[in-house]
Formats: structure tokens, sequence, C-alpha cells
């Protein structure tokens, strides 16, 4: 199956020499890259300048730049109207990720096995400390994705989808993989997880950055439901419960207070971002950096 990559980076010169490295050294039998999108949006680095070098002579591989950043979304219209139409198979990567090799192939596997699907996930693993507080808590946030994902599937960090099915994004939408994955169930296709793609992130290592970027997440999923009445998987209170007792039952004592500061932070985190939904609803769609999320190799 053809595959089309593309990565929206804003700022992301730190980075983005080695994720383009990793997409252009993926380990493929059934998948076939044919093209790597770098969008570089708004960006006051060298972005756009280190991508060229990475790719220069390399076929396929391309750098648009965005002068204005006006988000993610933009983004990835951007690119969308511009891809290879000849890819089955889309590909979105968020810039400040370590790739497993052998990703791409087990996401188009499952495409490729699953005609019902229509956009699959990988699954993220943070490497902040687990032994702080915060670092503990990033840890059981993703870990409570993933439980969520095995039951309902929950896109996130690094998705694939079938190109054909998403020809533009809601611009006013803050959270795109989501979005993406409304536009896929509204054409009657599935969801699937893939917890054996790993990818790698860096979480915050603050309180103030964890909880903005809680906040951000929830006003975007809210908002989503008020605008087009789409349910992301997280926001299923009973699904939570149950994930939230079992991650509980299965945790040491220093993870039970994890568990607790995530969900009493997730709890305020919510009701601001509700809120936010409420108020500025799509108007604002782009965010200052959240530094500490950007140090891939750990804090600096």
């Amino acid at each position: 199956m053809k595959v089309s990559v593309v990565v929206p980076a804003y700022n992301e010169a730190e980075n983005i020499e080695r994720v383009m490295r990793a997409l252009l050294g993926q380990e493929t039998k059934l998948a076939q890259v044919i093209e790597l999108v770098i969008v570089a949006s708004g960006c006051t680095d060298d972005t756009a300048g280190i991508a060229r070098k990475v790719g220069q002579g390399i076929p396929g591989v391309f750098v648009h730049v965005q002068e204005r950043r006006d988000g993610k979304v933009a983004a990835l219209n951007e690119y969308l109207r511009q891809r290879d139409p000849r890819a089955e198979v889309v590909v979105m990567c968020s810039a400040d990720l370590l790739v497993a090799p052998d990703v791409i192939e087990k996401m188009v596997l499952f495409l490729q096995g699953h005609p019902e699907v229509g956009m699959v996930g990988s699954r993220p693993v943070p490497n902040n400390d687990p032994r702080s507080l915060i670092g503990k808590m990033v840890h059981v946030l993703w870990d409570l994705h993933h439980r969520v994902s095995l039951e309902v599937p929950k896109m996130g960090e690094m998705v694939a989808f079938r190109g054909a099915l998403v020809e533009q994004v809601s611009e006013l939408s803050v959270v795109d993989e989501a979005s993406v994955e409304d536009i896929i169930r509204s054409k009657g296709y599935n969801l699937g997880y893939v917890p054996d793609a790993v990818v790698t992130n860096h979480g915050p290592e603050t309180f103030a950055e964890y909880f903005e970027q809680r906040r951000r997440i929830a006003r975007g999923h809210y908002w989503l439901e008020l605008a087009f009445g789409y349910e992301v998987a997280t926001l299923d209170r009973r699904l939570l419960v149950d994930t939230v007792a079992k991650a509980m039952h299965d945790e040491d004592p220093f993870g039970k207070v994890a568990v607790v500061a995530a969900v009493a932070s997730e709890v305020a985190a919510r009701a601001a971002g509700f809120w936010d939904a409420r108020v500025v609803g799509g108007r604002h769609r782009t965010w200052q950096r959240l530094e500490s999320t950007k140090h891939i190799g750990g804090h600096k």
C-alpha cells in the first residue's frame, strides 16, 4: 500500500532531523512510503532549513512553508491540498517523537487486514522520569489512554488513515486527530488501535504545563462534541471509571498517589476546558509551546 507521511511542525529545529530520519528509515514490506512532507508552520527557527538539508537529494521529500502559524489543522489542510493522490494511506506524525522502525508497517498491516477500519493509532509511551510525581502522572495518563484504547480506540501522536476518506478538516478545531476520527466515523468506518506500534513522547515536566496541556485538549474535545456531536473515547465516563479503578488496583503506593493526582488534575482541567469551549470555542487555534515537552531526549 502506498503511503504518504506528513509532519506538521512549529519551531521543531531540535527534533525535525531525528523524526525525519526515523520516518525515512522505516522497515517496510507491505507499506511503500512514496512521500514525506514537512509543513513548517510559521516557524521562527531553522526547522525548514534543517528539513531541506535532511531531504536534499531524496525523492519524495518535500518541505512546505506556511509564513503564518494558523494551527496544526491548518498545516494538515495545507498538506491535504497538495499530497500525492496515489497514496492509499496517510500517516500523520508529530515532530517531537521517537519513532520505532516498524510503526508504519504495523499500522498499514492493520488497515490491510481490517477493511472496515478507516483509521488506526499507534501507542505513545512517555520517557519522563517516573520517580518524580509529575513524571509518574504522565506515565499514568498515557497508561490510562492505552487501557481505554484497548476497549475503544483513541487516536494520538501518530496515526494512519485511508487517504480517500479525508479531504479537509475544520480549521476551527484544535484537536486534529480527534477531528479526523469524527470524519472517519461519519463515513461509516471504524477506528483501530495497534498497541505494538510504539512511539515515544515526552510529557510536561511541570505541573503548570501539565495542567495547561490537559486543559487545551479538554477544550478541543468539548468543542468537537458541541460543534459536531462527536465524543472521543476518553469522554466516556463509565469507561474512564472502570479504567481508573483497574489502574489503582495495579499500581504500587506511589503509583496510586499519582493516579489520584492525575484524576484530580483531569477533573479540574476538564472543567476549565469545558468553559473554554463554551466561551472561546474555535476562535483561538494556536498555543504557546510547552517547552519541556519538546526535549524528547530528556529535560534540559
